[in-house]
Order: C-alpha cells, then sequence, then structure tokens
C-alpha cells in the first residue's frame, strides 16, 4: 500500500468526519422526525410508565396523511426537463433530440421512483438523495448509459457542509457508504483486504461499523483543481495546452486555424474512488462537472451561522403528541366509565336476585320486582342511575388540536371547507390556495431535477460521442429511435449532440395527459354546432380521448378526412394509412379527369364556334359561287357536300370520344384522338377561310 492511496484513504475520512459533525444536530432531530412520523409519537417515559400501570397509550397518526398528500400532489404535476440552445453552434432541432433522450434516462432508469423516495423524505425530515450513474449497457456491450438511481436511505449519504445553493450544483465533495456481506466482497475484490470503514454518522443505516459478516466501503466524490493554460484558436474554439497533441496541430494547420490567446486558470476534475477503511479498490475521473449526487431540500434555516434543516412534521409534533393524549384520555375516560346501575329498594329483587344481577350484561324482556321494600312498606318503581358524561373539556380540546394541526401544516380538511352553493372555479380557488402554502416543497424538486437535467447534458457529449442509434421519448410519452453524430454522404454531421452548448428550462404545470384532457373539452366546446369544422379536425378530438375505441373513430374519421396528415410520425395507424392514401389517391385521380373532362369540353365548344364560322363562311362562298357558271356551282355543292360529311363525321367520332373517356379511357389516348381531329379539320377549313379572305375560290383557281 502506497503513501499516496493512504493520504487519499485519510481524507476521506476527515471528509466524514466533517461532514457528520456539521450536520449532527439536523441528523438527530431528522431522525426522530422520520420515527415521528412513522408513529413512534409517545415519549420513552411515558409510553413505559402507562405499560406498567396497564393503561392506553394510543397513536392517532394524522401527520402521515397530511405528508401523503404533499407528495401525492407532487406526482399528479411532475416536472419535466426541456432542453434550450444557448449559442450559435446549438441546433433547436437537437435540442428537441437531447430533450428526448433526458426522458429515455427517466424512463429507462425509472427515474421516478427516485425522485418520489427523495421527495418523500425531504417532506418527513428535511432533505433527500437521488444519484446519476454511467454503467455498459450490457456484461457484452462498450455502450454506456446514463441512469439515475435513487438512494434509499439519506443517512447513508455525507454531503459538503459548504454546500449553500438549493440544488447542491456547487458541492466539491460527497461520499456515500453502504454495508455488503463479506463474502460478496470477496467475490467483487478477491485480492483486498475486508477489512472496515470503521466511521460513521447518526442515522447511518446499521448500528455498528465493524461487523463479523459485512463489510462497509464508502464512494467518495472529491475535486481537484490543478493549474493549466487555456488556448483560443481563431475559429473561436478552446483547448488545455496539454491536450495539444500533434495530431491535433496538423489538423489545425491544414484547417489554417492559428492559437490567438492564451491565458492560465484553474482546470476543475471531479475524482471518484470507492474505498474500505484499508485500501482504495476502484478510482477514476468523473467525465462530468458536478458531484453526481443531487439532493432536495424542504425548509432551510440559518440560525446563529448554522443552518437547520427540516421537513413538515417537525412544526406539528407537539400538536400531535396533544391529539394523541387527549384522544387517549378520552377513550381512557369512557372504557374506564361504571356502567349505569340499577336503583331499587332493599328486598325489592326478593326472589329474582339473578336477574338483577345480570340486568346489565344480558338483556331481559322481563325485570320482575316487589313493589314493597323489605319492611312491608310501599316502594317506588326500579330506576337506572345515568352514568358520569364524558367531559366535554376533552372533546373541545380535542378539536382545537385538529385547527392547531392545520394552522401548523397549512393543510385545510375539505369538509371543513365552507359548504353550499360554491362555484367549480371558487373551489378550485380555494384549492390553489391551500396548495400554495406548501408550494415551496414542489420548487425546491423542481430545482433539483433541473440540475440533474445540465448533469445529463453534461455527460452525453462523453457517454454518446460517437455515431449510435438511440430511444428518444415525446412529450406524449411515444417512443422514437434517432441517429446521433450520423455523418451523412457529403461529410455533415447530423444530430451531434457533442457541439454547442445547453442549458435546462423546466417544464411545470399539468402534464400531458392533463393538458390533453383539456384540449378535448376546449375542441368539444369550440365544434358544437359547428358540422364545417368538425370535419376538419374531428379525428383529433377522438385521437385525444380515453376511452375504449376512441382510436377506432378516429381512424375512420381521418380516412374520410382530406386534409389528415400521414406521414410516418401521424398518430394513424399504417393500416389506415394505407386506406386514407388510397383514397386521396382515387379523390385526385377523379379531381384530374374532371380537369381533363372541363378541357375537353371546351375545345369542343371551341370546335363548335369553328363549325359555325365555317358555316357562315360556306354560306358566304354559296352566294359568291352564284355568279359563276352552273357547273363551277355544282363543283361548289359537291364540295359542300364533302365538307358537311367530313364535319358530321367529326362530331361522330367526338361523342364515340366522350363516351370512351366517361369509361376512364386513357387520357393520353383521349388527348392525342382529340389533338389529331382538331388538326384535320383545322387544316381543312383553315385553307378554305384563307382562301376565301384572300379572294379567291378554292375550287375555282383565282378570280
Amino acid at each position: 500500500m502506497d503513501d499516496e492511496y493512504d493520504s487519499r484513504i485519510d481524507d476521506a475520512k476527515q471528509f466524514l468526519k466533517l461532514a457528520a459533525d456539521a450536520d449532527s444536530n439536523n441528523r438527530a432531530e431528522a431522525l426522530e422526525d422520520l420515527k415521528f412520523a412513522a408513529g413512534d409519537q409517545w415519549p420513552v417515559e411515558i409510553q413505559n410508565s402507562r405499560s406498567l400501570e396497564a393503561r392506553p397509550c394510543l397513536t392517532i397518526n394524522k401527520l402521515d396523511a397530511y405528508c401523503r398528500q404533499v407528495t401525492n400532489q407532487q406526482r399528479q404535476a411532475r416536472p419535466r426537463i426541456k432542453v434550450h440552445g444557448m449559442n450559435s453552434e446549438a441546433d433547436a432541432k437537437v435540442a428537441e433530440v437531447l430533450t428526448g433522450i433526458c426522458r429515455h434516462i427517466e424512463v429507462n432508469s425509472d427515474a421516478d421512483t427516485a425522485y418520489d423516495e427523495a421527495f418523500d423524505y425531504a417532506v418527513r425530515m428535511g432533505w433527500g438523495y437521488w444519484r446519476v450513474v454511467t454503467d455498459y449497457v450490457r456484461e457484452d456491450s462498450f455502450d454506456q448509459e446514463i441512469f439515475i438511481r435513487p438512494v434509499r436511505n439519506p443517512f447513508t449519504v455525507y454531503f459538503d457542509p459548504n454546500s449553500v445553493l438549493p440544488d447542491g450544483s456547487d458541492a466539491e465533495r460527497a461520499m456515500i457508504t453502504e454495508v455488503i456481506p463479506k463474502t460478496t466482497f470477496r467475490k467483487m475484490y478477491p485480492t483486498a483486504d475486508d477489512g472496515s470503514f470503521n466511521a460513521r454518522g447518526t442515522g447511518d443505516a446499521q448500528a455498528e461499523w465493524v461487523m463479523k459478516e459485512d463489510i462497509r466501503i464508502a464512494e467518495y466524490f472529491y475535486t481537484e483543481r490543478e493549474e493549466a493554460t487555456l488556448l483560443q484558436l481563431s475559429d473561436g474554439t478552446t483547448l488545455y495546452e496539454d491536450e495539444l497533441t500533434l495530431e491535433a496541430e496538423a489538423l489545425m494547420e491544414q484547417a489554417q486555424v492559428t492559437i490567438v490567446d492564451k491565458r492560465k486558470t484553474l482546470r476543475k476534475r471531479i475524482k471518484w474512488m470507492k474505498c474500505t477503511g484499508m485500501e482504495v479498490l476502484e478510482e477514476r475521473t468523473w467525465p462530468g462537472r458536478f458531484i453526481p449526487i443531487i439532493p432536495v431540500y424542504a425548509n432551510q434555516l440559518t440560525v446563529e451561522s448554522k443552518r437547520k434543516k427540516f421537513g413538515l412534521v417537525r412544526m406539528a409534533k407537539d400538536a400531535q403528541k396533544m391529539y394523541n393524549f387527549w384522544q387517549t384520555s378520552l377513550t381512557e375516560t369512557v372504557a374506564l366509565a361504571p356502567k349505569a346501575k340499577w336503583l331499587l329498594a332493599e328486598g325489592q329483587d326478593e326472589g329474582h336476585e339473578n336477574e338483577w344481577a345480570q340486568a346489565n350484561i344480558k338483556a331481559f324482556p322481563v325485570l320482575r320486582y316487589k313493589q314493597t321494600d323489605i319492611d312491608g312498606r310501599v316502594a317506588p318503581v326500579p330506576s337506572r342511575v345515568s352514568p358520569e358524561t364524558i367531559p366535554a373539556g376533552i372533546m373541545a380540546a380535542s378539536e382545537s388540536i385538529n385547527k392547531d394541526l392545520q394552522a401548523v401544516l397549512g393543510i385545510v380538511d375539505p369538509n371543513q371547507l365552507p359548504q353550499g352553493n360554491i362555484s367549480g372555479k371558487a373551489l378550485l380557488g380555494q384549492q390553489q390556495q391551500i396548495d400554495l402554502n406548501n408550494y415551496h416543497y414542489f420548487d425546491n424538486l423542481t430545482r433539483s431535477i433541473k440540475h440533474t437535467g445540465k448533469i445529463i447534458l453534461d455527460l452525453v457529449p462523453v457517454i454518446y460521442s460517437g455515431e449510435r442509434v438511440l430511444r428518444i421519448i415525446g412529450d406524449d410519452g411515444r417512443p422514437d429511435m434517432v441517429t446521433v453524430n450520423e455523418r451523412n454522404a457529403v461529410g455533415e454531421v447530423i444530430n451531434d449532440v457533442t457541439v454547442g452548448e445547453y442549458d435546462v428550462v423546466m417544464d411545470t404545470g399539468p402534464g400531458y395527459n392533463s393538458k390533453r384532457i383539456e384540449a378535448v373539452n376546449a375542441m368539444v366546446e369550440m365544434t358544437a354546432g359547428n358540422q364545417q369544422l368538425f370535419d376538419v379536425v374531428g379525428d383529433l378530438i377522438f385521437r385525444n380521448m380515453d376511452f375504449p375505441g376512441a382510436d377506432t373513430i378516429a381512424d375512420r374519421l381521418a380516412t374520410i378526412n382530406p386534409l389528415a396528415q400521414i406521414d410516418e410520425k401521424s398518430d394513424i395507424p399504417p393500416q389506415v394509412q394505407m386506406r386514407l392514401a388510397q383514397a386521396q389517391q382515387q379523390m385526385q385521380q377523379m379531381q384530374q379527369q374532371m380537369q381533363q373532362m372541363q378541357t375537353f369540353i371546351q375545345q369542343r365548344g371551341d370546335i363548335e364556334q369553328v363549325k359555325q364560322d365555317n358555316e357562315n363562311k360556306r354560306e358566304l362562298m354559296r352566294q359568291t359561287a352564284k355568279a359563276h357558271n352552273t357547273e363551277t356551282m355544282a363543283e361548289v355543292k359537291v364540295n359542300d357536300q364533302n365538307t358537311r360529311a367530313i364535319t358530321s363525321q367529326n362530331k361522330t367520332e367526338l361523342d364515340a370520344i366522350v363516351q370512351l373517356m366517361l369509361h376512364h379511357m386513357d387520357t393520353n389516348r383521349l388527348l392525342s384522338e382529340i389533338e389529331r381531329r382538331n388538326q384535320e379539320q383545322y387544316k381543312y377549313t383553315g385553307t378554305a377561310v384563307a382562301d376565301i379572305d384572300q379572294g379567291q375560290n378554292p375550287f375555282m383557281g383565282a378570280q
């Protein structure tokens, strides 16, 4: 064992002692609060005294319900991590990918469990923790993942006593201890000494650190700062001078990048080691800039330069103790009160002594008595003496303590709110007012989750540095696959998560499901009585509903909605997308056919107009031909008949073309046929018209 290892172990022991001493009062009071919230609410001396006297010692734990009310409100509106870019190298699309990666890490780690446990400890005793770790995906893989793990016992964490920020981001050191069986330890570290880390703080898990069959090990995070020279390059990037390798210099020369400035600085590194009380078992440099142990605090006050940390239970303990005492006194008073007695004269029970002796035990249908006493005098009818009533003071004290509890905790029983004809808006306002009394618990949790997001963003460029396919999760909880750091054909890197600076902005308020319900209510209200709007958004309304069959209705509405989006990321299932695409294709074909029909009708109208013009010009030709001889007129008549025959034939053929088109004739063939007929007719009629315009008779030659 070398001196370097010994010095670091000594440093770890000194830090544990420092953290335990600085937080000793808080640990002792927090442990008492935790026990009190779990039901250990009577002082030991009073409990022992009552047990010896066989007197009742009741615990009516009202605090647990109040704590659960605060924690369950947090579960209904969970804070959500959202990533935003911070500089010119950041990209909005990459920010969305990083947001999806953060959600994937939370889902993959079951981070809700870690958040809930830490928050529950904070509410009950004052603080809780979770941690961020990195680990390989599988035993046979080199790919690593980021995980969020719970800290089951917050007393096993020794946090930097100099940390003052509410999210713990300024911590320089932290330690987590655990106890494992020595048999397991020997399998994990067969060459290590199974000595024990012989120190502990108040509230730590086991009663003893030196154990026969178990061993305590510690994970110790600490910060190192070393002097370094920071270089600024002409392209705006920075790097440390000791990172300037020959390969990096060659790349800089090739890219014509030069060093424009340098300065001395302190480089921060987070170190991690796992050790026993005798040796270091593992060690490495943590790839991030922050201690990956995240605290969540409840209430903090600085009193005489000492920081007090406490939760919801601390200020309500006295009221809870009083409530237990008065309820115990009430029960004891009722239990020990004598039963109602019968008052009768001596001798009235003669002959029926057993019946009267058991009158308070058995319900006899008849109680017989004598009308005279032992001396023969007339005696009154036997009567029952009423027992002593429950003291009104005890009842009033119990009711008063209930109000004290609610005032101290800032949580009002809904049954004690004003009743009657109150609007829903007024009830919501009352509930919001109640929630505001303890909103700082939720706000502190939001800060801690935000710091967790920053730690994840700090680790992503290192853990996901290469090209890799990752699952990301959207706002609605639906997964998607994306490739990060992918280089395309032209050398550009798509979804590069290793460049740019990003920050976390927390998304609080109602979750996605609550927002979806609100959206459905708003859409239903808007579309009520508006059929045209419902035809456009009807499928979206039903797709956001939760009842069975809503998606089926949405799919059917989407198939008849031409505005429905049918890309690979839409909500419409693939089989419905296929039917919808086919329907849209058929509608497009019908629209094309309608356009072709309109074009053809327009062309036919043009033909009819040309026919009419030809008829007029032929009439002119006939009038002109009357001036010539009979032979010429006969020839003109013959040509006129030919013209009419051609026109009639064209009309018949055009009608046939229309019929073919109506029977879904191929569009190209239809248009070709129309063009050919038009050319033939214009060729014939156009020549005749041109000749007439020039004063010539096409049948007789020049005049």
